[in-house]
């Protein structure tokens, strides 16, 4: 087993990298005292000739950095044995949902009364004959009331699906648990009930159809949690209702801010948002076409992507400022010592990432996870500020959206459904139904400053 990751946040349960050799046995020998005639018995670890039996997985570390059992023990038991997956970071991400969830019924909390509620210190193992009394079913409820649906008020913490299958890993963990006599299995110790519900449609309501005879949704009965059944069935969340663009407020924070950054990460960032390129294709940046191009009596520079989403390319407008920028970037010293770098990558790796603008100090181009790390730096960094201020790397495609919308419609005169087929080009979309979210947004948004403004009208005695 070994260490692959380091950096980690040391002030919550995180989680850590490493290599397990899942064909690793711990092998027993005995040794005698001549002088005794003792017998002590030395444990080895007899470790794997195979490296393909060397797999990686995460662990979870409490805020002391001990690793936490016995989660982590669960995790490195799915890399082997019946029912073995290739990838268990979705159920860390959830177990370590669950830790911290354990971790926080250890302090006194303020309910919404203001009245102080004493610590509960619930444990993997704080189950009673009740399931609703259980911590897999308290966790459950938790995630359900930071969940997004229709209904919400409020940005939630969680999607209904990443909910769901926090839960559906809490209780897988809960049945190894209970195979491997961890927890107690009995009318005292109950994790959920399960009962048989239907799933599916019946293919006899598609009667009238001479194929429905072959359609695969038929009914069918499977075994629920009754934890599960808590979960509405579907995300009855609209599509536009999951977009997150920034308020004008947290747009001049962003730019603030942004200088905090490394100066190459603070220019990928501030050309995303003014371009809408998703993070895959920031990553992907063609250098070719900078430094190539008159400039001159030019607002904005078009320059053709190749690398996207469905392999369709498409051209973008890079504003005047950036495109000057990413010129300075092509032509710096930095930028010509990681090219030679990158020759040497070719050269050692055969691995070729020629013809890309963004290059590491590694030579090769940034990773997605790279990215997402200091936008999360920038993030922790703003939320001091303002503790509203929680956006994605993604939400800085959906703030070009809706800012190129607000501003060709301000200068054209013309609606935003105009406007649909035009920005679904810009974005790369397979389909103008994909582009219609944004669309949407912002009729809505503009009807409700619409009504907001007529009623202050009213208010104040004016139409």
């Amino acid at each position: 087993m070994s260490k692959t990751q380091t950096g980690v946040n040391e002030e919550d349960f995180r989680l850590l990298e490493i290599e397990v050799d899942t064909l690793a046995k711990v092998k027993f020998t005995e040794q005698v005292n001549e002088e005794t005639s003792e017998i002590t018995i030395s444990p080895t670890l007899e470790l794997s000739k195979l490296k393909s039996r060397y797999k990686k997985t995460k662990i979870i570390l409490a805020p002391d950095g001990t690793i936490v059992y016995p989660q982590s023990l669960y995790l490195v038991s799915r890399l082997s044995g019946q029912g073995k997956i290739k990838d268990t970071n979705s159920i860390a991400k959830a177990l370590l949902a669950y830790s911290r969830f354990l971790d926080s019924t250890h302090y006194e909390r303020n309910d919404v009364n203001g009245n102080i509620t004493p610590p509960e210190c619930l444990t993997y193992k704080s189950l009673s004959k009740y399931e609703e009394e259980g911590a897999p079913w308290r966790f459950a409820e938790f995630l359900l009331l930071n969940t997004r649906h229709r209904s919400s008020e409020e940005n939630k913490a969680f999607a209904l699906s990443t909910a769901k299958s926090y839960v559906n890993s809490v209780i897988g963990f809960y049945k190894w648990l209970q195979m491997h006599d961890y927890i107690k299995h009995d009318q005292e110790n109950v994790v959920t009930h399960f009962s048989k519900v239907n799933m599916g449609t019946d293919y006899r309501e598609n009667q009238h159809d001479m194929l429905a005879h072959t359609k695969l949704n038929r009914p069918r009965q499977i075994d629920m949690s009754n934890i599960m059944k808590i979960f509405p069935r579907a995300d009855s969340t609209p599509s536009h209702k999951k977009l997150k663009p920034m308020t004008f407020e947290h747009q001049s924070l962003f730019y603030n801010n942004i200088k905090n950054l490394p100066s190459i990460f603070s220019l990928m960032f501030r050309l995303a948002i003014k371009t809408g390129l998703r993070i895959s294709e920031l990553c992907h940046f063609p250098e070719v076409q900078v430094g190539k191009i008159d400039a001159s009596e030019l607002d904005a520079i078009p320059i053709k992507i190749t690398e996207t989403k469905f392999n369709k390319p498409r051209i973008i407008e890079v504003p005047i400022d950036i495109y000057e920028e990413l010129e300075i970037y092509k032509f710096s010293k930095k930028r010509i010592c990681n090219i030679s770098k990158h020759n040497n990558l070719i050269d050692s790796e055969n691995t070729d990432n020629s013809g890309f603008l963004f290059l590491s100090n590694k030579g090769g181009v940034y990773s997605e996870k790279t990215l997402e790390k200091h936008f999360s730096n920038l993030r922790r960094f703003i939320i001091n500020i303002d503790p509203s201020w929680y956006y994605k790397v993604h939400d800085l495609r959906s703030t070009y959206a809706t800012n190129w919308l607000r501003n060709e419609a301000a200068e054209r005169e013309v609606g935003y459904d105009f406007l649909m087929s035009e920005l679904a080009n810009l974005m790369g979309h397979k389909s103008t139904a994909t582009t219609e979210k944004y669309v949407i947004l912002m009729n809505e948004s503009t009807s409700q400053r619409s009504a907001a403004k007529r009623k202050n009208n009213k208010i104040n005695g004016g139409w």
